[in-house]
């Protein structure tokens, strides 16, 4: 009797290493469903992930690890807060709805006349304007992130992480990497700002394994 052969592919094979290596596969299924180019941004977004999980046994830092690929910058001279929400849009899975925003808004913007827009568009959204710092800690502790105002509030930055001691932001003039501040000075900054926040409610990226 005859034993059947199993046919080896570069398919099967890349399965099973992903098994071996135990690779999240669930994040590369979720781009598929995209268009535009997408799959490059998954094959980039999968071996950042794979790559840090080998270099960084510590939790991740920071807590809203946002791929490059997915870091919007600024554009028409002036879209800060809309380029913060775009990326955050992203990082929390909303791809469809950040590829709409980024064509639909752009230019200056008010925490009024942003919230319209949001309800407008039946975006889940929290916010505050007063400065309470409670809101960021919650905004970094579920890995949502937030956009927050600095420069005396002449821009919004995206706050990627906070804790004790530091705090990490992703400015949209510069996205090539984070910059990182003491927390006390970020805050302080914040506040001095008008200490707007805004963030959509939706589900982050799962962290990196450890």
């Amino acid at each position: 009797m005859q034993a059947n052969k199993i046919k080896i592919t570069p398919r099967k094979i890349f399965i099973v290493a992903m098994v071996i290596l135990n690779i999240e596969l669930y994040s590369l299924i979720g781009y598929k469903v995209y268009k535009d180019g997408l799959i490059g941004t998954y094959i980039t977004s999968f071996y950042l992930r794979f790559n840090t999980q080998i270099n960084a046994p510590n939790d991740e830092r920071p807590t809203v690890n946002i791929p490059l690929v997915l870091r919007q910058e600024n554009w028409g001279g002036g879209s800060c807060v809309h380029a913060s929400i775009v990326s955050l849009f992203r990082w929390q899975g909303r791809y469809n709805t950040a590829n709409f925003w980024r064509s639909k808004y752009s230019g200056g913007a008010s925490p009024g006349s942003f919230a319209s827009k949001l309800d407008a568009n039946g975006i889940r959204y929290a916010y505050v304007t007063n400065g309470d710092v409670k809101f960021l800690e919650w905004a970094c502790s579920t890995r949502r992130g937030c956009g927050i105002t600095v420069m005396g509030g002449v821009h919004m930055v995206t706050l990627v992480h906070l804790d004790d001691e530091w705090a990490a932001i992703l400015d949209n003039n510069n996205v090539s990497k984070f910059k990182w501040i003491p927390r006390e000075t970020l805050i302080a900054e914040w506040q001095a700002s008008a200490g707007w926040a805004v963030t959509p409610i939706y589900s982050p990226a799962a962290p990196l394994p450890k």
